[in-house]
This record gives structure tokens, C-alpha cells and sequence, in this order.
């Protein structure tokens, strides 16, 4: 067997494991991955017909094999043309649409080569087989190929001018890989042949360099931009939460069935698509390294899902960020178990609270009900002074009558005046524990701080011992967008815990301000503060330092879930001398 043949089984067999290896690594959809492992399958073909047409001894059926070949080495152009649209993400644009014409136009060539002799008349033997001589229609098949394959090296390399620095370390080998088929195919398959040089064809055996680029780029920066997946997709299509590596541009790379589930697709819907079509949070963002986000999932149908959102930065083995991993966990269960657990805090605060409010709305009552009492008496002796004037002539004395009657009529106003205080004070307070109580919603409003936080002063006001005097310095404060209901369930849980520091008599100090881009609500007391050896778990639930039997312990921890669910942060500093919490909350 000639050295030649030899070289070209060798270059058939590597090519056909190299190929297999991308189509293991990956399952062979219509995209860059199964796009490089088909040109490699075109090289096998290519190098299968040059092995027949060069170990027979018949010049017809050599012939054939080269028409055959076509096959091969033809179809190469179109699906370089479209790597190289995809490199350079051309996807939405007009050129796209040119891809189908460069497979149809290339399948007529092929059927040009395959029915007629107008592009390989006959072959010619040489030393190691048979060569070939070239017609009118070979010029053209060149020329079309030129005019496909170098478009897609510029639009390929050029793919990489904006990509990632991790992406541009591989522009120097995808070049290689891409120019080096070209440049061999062109000389010893093209230009030797139209010149009448007899001498071996080594295009098919280089294309093996695309296989060989791919596999560098593997091992020296731990995936190739030819075949984007880094995927176990075996492991990730069992995962019951969605998943989805996505470029730093903001485009989906791979997602596996989990994400098309929640978004009520097929994940091969999914690739190549924005994720800010899909999520709310902003691609800066997610590029950032590892972040635990609460965003909305954005279904096809226009349905908005809560999902737990765990973005992490993905790096090659050079270290250059080469996507972000995201993972997204359904939160709608324990989103509606959130909002019954934030509903039964409020709920056992203003239990706490029943009998000093019980007492306030007494107070109104009792003397609501005492001035009404004796407005019945005036109102008894306004009839008596009414009939004893009726019956008397004497002007002095209907003199002295008429200054009683306007007596008893000026008590009579004071008297009612006083009663619709009092019952518009109990109403008040009716409503402060109505709409505290109540489950609210989370969506979010614009509002001003400060008369939130009057009224959940007054709602506090009457669960303070007697000793405690409680002050506010609230400054003019601009809107901010929050959950109002859950912001009240912050402060009053912040309010009742420095109430419940103070033993006998103290202070409790609620401030407002703005600092930068946020407002600022600061709770001081002066009472026994909190001991540095668990000040760093006064946040966890259920951790508590009263008495078994006098607190639950998720005050604290609700209202720390509540704030960083508004973006914002509360912070705790304690001594001896008192606490201090602090509330940022973010501007509108």
C-alpha cells in the first residue's frame, strides 16, 4: 500500500474519533457543536472516497469516487459560513438568511458533479492511484467555495474582536484550525490539479485540525468556542431546578429540561435567546461573582414566577470569565409560606399588644360614655326650663332662663365635641391594629416613611411601661417603593424589642434621615443591650434571649428577611448602654 494511502486512512480514523468525541460530549443538535463534528464527518467522507478512487485499478470507477467526493469537500463551505455566523452572533440579522441559499446553491454543484462530467472529466493515473483533470464546472465549484469559506473565516475571527478575553486566547487556534483546510484543500486539491501537477491530495486529512483545535482548546483553557457546551447534560437534565450557562453578552448557551419546565418550553427553544427576555434582574448584575438573588421568572405566556436565583461567574482554567452559570429554584410554595409566616408575626404582635389597646379604646369609651351620661341630664333640664318658661311672664325672669338655657348649651357642645374625639381616637387605634393585622400583599408602593412610622408608634405606645418615654426625630424624608405592611411589621417588632430591654424605666429614640441613596431609620434605647456572645445570631429564627414560654424568636428574623427582600440591609451594634438598630432601605 502506498504511504499516501496510508496517510489518508490515518487522517480518515482520526478525524472519525475526533468527530465522535464532540458528538459524545454533546448530543448532535443543529448547532456549532454537531456544525464542527459534521465538517469533521465531511473530511471521513472525503478521505473514504480518496481511499476507493486511489487502491483501484479501474479509471471509470476512480472517477466516480471523485465525483462522489463532492460530497464531502463541497458541503464544508456552507457549514463553515454558518460557524461563522454564529461566532460573529449574526443571528438576528438579514445575512442569515443568505444560509439556505449557500446549502441549496452547494447541493447544485454537487448534482452538477455527480450527473455530468463538466467539473472531473476523467482520472488520470499516477504512483499512488489516480489525480484527477478539472473542467469548466470545477472553476465554478472553487470559486463558490472561496466565495463561502473565506467570508466565514473573517466573520468567525472577527466574532472575537468583542468577545470575552478568555474567547480571543482561542482566535489564534480556531485561525489555524480554519485556514490551515483552506490553504492545503486550495493548493493540492485545487490549484495543482487545474495546473496539471500530479501530486497527493491532503485536503481532506486537513480538516482533521478542526477536530485537533477543539481538543487543545479543551485542555489548555478547559472548553473550546467550537463546541461551546461544558455541560454534563446527563447530570443536569436530572437537577429539578432550572439551569442555564449563558454568555457575557446575555445570551442562553445551554439549559437543561428543569428551566424549559418552568418557562413551559423545550429548552432548545431557549438557546441563543436573551435572558433579560426572561429575568428581571440586570445582566451587570448576574456577571458579578457568586450572587443569591429573588427575581421573577418571566414565562412564555406572560406569567411572572418567584424563583431563588444563584448566579455564579464561569471561568476557564486560565482564569479569563467565560459565561454565568444561573440556577433557578421555584419559590411560589414557599413564597405563599412566607407570607402566612409574616402574617402570623403580625398576627402574635398585636397579640402582645391586646391589653394595651384594650385599655387605650377604654379610656375613650369610659369618658364618652360619662359625657354622654350627663348630655342626657342637660338635654332633661333643657325640657324643664323649656316648659317652666312657657309658663312665667315676668321678662327678668325670662332673662335668667334664657342665660341657663345658653349655659347648658355651650356645656352641651364641649360635651359632644370631647365624645367625637374620644370615639374618633378609639377608631384610630381600631384601624392602626386593623391594617397592621391585616395580610396585605407584597406589591410594592411609593411611600413616605415618616407616617408609617407615626402609626406604628402609636400602635406601640401602649405596650411601653410606664418608665419608658418614648421620642422621635424624624427628618422630611423622600419616597421610597416598599411593601407598606411589612415595613410596619419591621419597626414595631424593632420598637417592642428595645421596650422589652428596658427593665424599669429608660428611653426609647426612633430617627429618620437620608444618607446618599437610602433612608435611614435608627431604633435606640438605653436599656440592658445585648451580650456580644450571641449579638451575631439575633437574626436566626427561633433564637431567642427571654424566658422559655415568652417569645417565639422570629421577630427579629422576619424583619431582617423582610428588609433584604426590599434590597436593603438592618444592622445591630449593642453594649452595656443600649442598642441601636438601623434600617437602610434603598430610594425609589
Amino acid at each position: 500500500m502506498h504511504p499516501y494511502v496510508t496517510a489518508l486512512i490515518v487522517g480518515a480514523i482520526s478525524s472519525a474519533l475526533l468527530a465522535g468525541a464532540l458528538f459524545v460530549h454533546h448530543k448532535a443538535t443543529w448547532r456549532e457543536s454537531s456544525i464542527s463534528g459534521l465538517v469533521l464527518g465531511c473530511g471521513i467522507f472525503w478521505s473514504f472516497c480518496q481511499i476507493l478512487w486511489n487502491t483501484t485499478d479501474d479509471p471509470l470507477v476512480a472517477i466516480r469516487y471523485v465525483r462522489l467526493s463532492s460530497l464531502g469537500w463541497m458541503m464544508v463551505a456552507p457549514m463553515a459560513f454558518q460557524l461563522g455566523l454564529s461566532a460573529m452572533d449574526a443571528r438576528e440579522s438579514k445575512i442569515w438568511r443568505l444560509l439556505p441559499w449557500g446549502y441549496a446553491v452547494t447541493a447544485g454543484f454537487i448534482l452538477l458533479d455527480w450527473t455530468t462530467p463538466w467539473c472531473h472529466p476523467r482520472a488520470v493515473a499516477t504512483p499512488w492511484g489516480f489525480t484527477y483533470q478539472v473542467g469548466p464546472g470545477f472553476y465554478c465549484q472553487v470559486i463558490w467555495l472561496s466565495c463561502l469559506t473565506l467570508p466565514a473565516i473573517w466573520m468567525g475571527l472577527g466574532g472575537f474582536r468583542d468577545a470575552s478575553p478568555a474567547e480571543r486566547n482561542q482566535s489564534a487556534v480556531i485561525g489555524v484550525a480554519l485556514l490551515v483546510p483552506l490553504t492545503v484543500g486550495l493548493v493540492t486539491d485545487g490549484l495543482f490539479p487545474v495546473l496539471g501537477v500530479a501530486f497527493p491530495h491532503y485536503g481532506s486529512i486537513s480538516i482533521c485540525f478542526l477536530g485537533l483545535a477543539s481538543a487543545y482548546s479543551r485542555h489548555r483553557f478547559g472548553y473550546s468556542v467550537l463546541v461551546p457546551t461544558v455541560f454534563a447534560e446527563e447530570i443536569l437534565e436530572t437537577l429539578p431546578g432550572g439551569v442555564a450557562m449563558i454568555r457575557l453578552d446575555g445570551r442562553i448557551r445551554s439549559a437543561n429540561f428543569g428551566l424549559g419546565e418552568l418557562l413551559g418550553c423545550n429548552p432548545s427553544e431557549l438557546y441563543d435567546r436573551r435572558i433579560h427576555e426572561m429575568l428581571t434582574t440586570p445582566l451587570e448584575i448576574l456577571i458579578a461573582e457568586t450572587r443569591n438573588l429573588d427575581c421573577e421568572l418571566t414565562t412564555r405566556n406572560g406569567q411572572k414566577i418567584p424563583v431563588a436565583l444563584t448566579a455564579s461567574l464561569l471561568r476557564d482554567k486560565v482564569g479569563f470569565p467565560i459565561g454565568v452559570v444561573l440556577v433557578m429554584h421555584d419559590q411560589r410554595e414557599v413564597k405563599s409560606l412566607r407570607n402566612r409566616l409574616l402574617l402570623s408575626g403580625r398576627l402574635a404582635a398585636v397579640g402582645e399588644l391586646a391589653a394595651g389597646v384594650a385599655h387605650e379604646i377604654n379610656n375613650p369609651l369610659a369618658y364618652v360614655r360619662s359625657n354622654l351620661s350627663l348630655l342626657s341630664q342637660h338635654w332633661a333640664e333643657l325640657r324643664n326650663f323649656r316648659d317652666a318658661v312657657d309658663g312665667r311672664a315676668s321678662s327678668a325672669d325670662h332673662d335668667d332662663a334664657k342665660n341657663q338655657f345658653s349655659a347648658l348649651l355651650d356645656e352641651g357642645d364641649d360635651l359632644l365635641s370631647e365624645s367625637l374625639e374620644g370615639v374618633d381616637r378609639a377608631s384610630s387605634i381600631v384601624q392602626d391594629i386593623k391594617g397592621f393585622a391585616h395580610a396585605g400583599t407584597e406589591k410594592r408602593e411609593t411611600v413616605d416613611l415618616n407616617p408609617l412610622l407615626e402609626s406604628v408608634l402609636r400602635i406601640a405606645a401602649p405596650q411601653l411601661k410606664a418608665g419608658v418615654q418614648l421620642d422621635t426625630n424624624l427628618a422630611a424624608l423622600p419616597l421610597i417603593q416598599c411593601a407598606p405592611q411589612q415595613i410596619k411589621q419591621v419597626f414595631l417588632n424593632l420598637i417592642l424589642n428595645s421596650s422589652q430591654a428596658i427593665r424599669d424605666a429608660g428611653f426609647i429614640l426612633v430617627e429618620s434621615e437620608r444618607a446618599g441613596d437610602c433612608v435611614v431609620i435608627r431604633v435606640l434605647d438605653n436599656g440592658e443591650g445585648i451580650p456580644v456572645d450571641v449579638i451575631d445570631r439575633v437574626f436566626d429564627p427561633f433564637f431567642t434571649t427571654k424566658p422559655v414560654g415568652e417569645g417565639t424568636g422570629l421577630g427579629l428574623s422576619i424583619s431582617y428577611e423582610i428588609v433584604r427582600r426590599h434590597a436593603g440591609e438592618i444592622v445591630v451594634a449593642s453594649s452595656s448602654q443600649g442598642s441601636c438598630f438601623e434600617v437602610r432601605l434603598p430610594l425609589l
